[in-house]
């Protein structure tokens, strides 16, 4: 590891304190690592989940700092750890943000929904920033989707000539200036089987996303191509001739790239002031506490990139 990346600090949220986020910061401490790492969450919790995979953990960890919540009231603790970590970043004690999963249930209320961390991060930041949701695998296989947690229902509403365009443009952006491909090129998928075929399953393709791709041609001078059927999207010769898929809706798109990558493919969310990015997993209560199914794969790969990028 370069020195460039030793001298940088990665700050990192437990997640949910039921889940094995709070596993995966235990074993961090068992990592050779070079970076320096915060980590924002109850320091006790840490070291009883520690004892309970069976590790004994060196408190006095060189590169390694626990950042105490001292709370025991869930949404404070989860949302704290958020919170302060983000504030790390503006501060610019640390460089980028890693997050690990919460549990979207336990933080929400009857008047308050919590849809999850990229939307939770927009409000942090006032919505200013306009936010998307991408995944990137350890070969650097990029997907991007055009709405983040939502119904089918309102993620459908969101496939709209204007809305693609402008999400597109940010995507072209970020995947120049963050992941620093000079040129990119983009895949898009349509909204419905077999891309509508000719109108016989949905009009989409035809009223919204055919245009949005000829005006970014044209107008942005953005290489695009598409729109192709979702299911066949993901295929390795597409994988292999384009730096990102782009669909129309989350499940489409994870679907297909979790059955390649699991446990090793990253969340980025692109267009934030700050680098973040997460593991491409979720809370996974019923393994906690057992070491032999617990994989750090995702984690490392998620440390891994925000160093990269940032």
């Amino acid at each position: 590891m370069s020195n460039h990346v030793a001298h940088k600090t990665i700050a990192i949220t437990a997640g949910d304190p039921d889940g094995i986020g709070y596993d995966l910061c235990a074993l961090l401490f068992k990592k050779k690592i070079e970076f320096k790492a915060k980590i924002f969450g109850n320091q006790e919790l840490i070291y009883n989940r520690s004892k309970l995979l069976g590790l004994n953990i060196n408190k006095n960890h060189a590169n390694i700092e626990i950042i105490n919540i001292n709370s025991t009231v869930h949404k404070d603790l989860v949302l704290n750890s958020i919170n302060m970590a983000v504030d790390s970043c503006n501060k610019k004690e640390s460089n980028a943000l890693v997050t690990l999963p919460v549990n979207k249930n336990k933080l929400s209320t009857q008047s308050k929904k919590f849809s999850g961390h990229t939307e939770y991060l927009e409000e942090i930041f006032e919505n200013k920033y306009p936010t998307m949701m991408t995944f990137v695998s350890s070969d650097r296989s990029v997907v991007a989707l055009n709405s983040m947690h939502l119904s089918l229902k309102e993620a459908i509403k969101k496939v709209k000539k204007k809305e693609i365009i402008k999400k597109i443009i940010i995507l072209n952006n970020c995947l120049k200036k963050q992941l620093k491909i000079k040129h990119p090129k983009i895949l898009i998928t349509g909204l419905n089987p077999h891309a509508g075929e000719n109108n016989l399953f949905g009009d989409e393709e035809k009223l919204h996303i055919s245009p949005a791709v000829e005006e970014l041609r044209n107008n942005y001078h953005i290489t695009i191509d598409g729109p192709i059927p979702g299911d066949t999207a993901y295929l390795k010769n597409n994988r292999d001739n384009y730096d990102c898929i782009y669909y129309m809706y989350h499940d489409q798109a994870l679907s297909a790239f979790k059955s390649v990558h699991f446990d090793t493919g990253v969340n980025l969310t692109l267009g934030l002031p700050i680098i973040r990015t997460s593991v491409d997993h979720g809370t996974a209560e019923d393994i906690v506490g057992l070491k032999v199914k617990i994989s750090t794969k995702s984690f490392l790969n998620a440390i891994n990139l925000a160093l990269k990028l940032s």
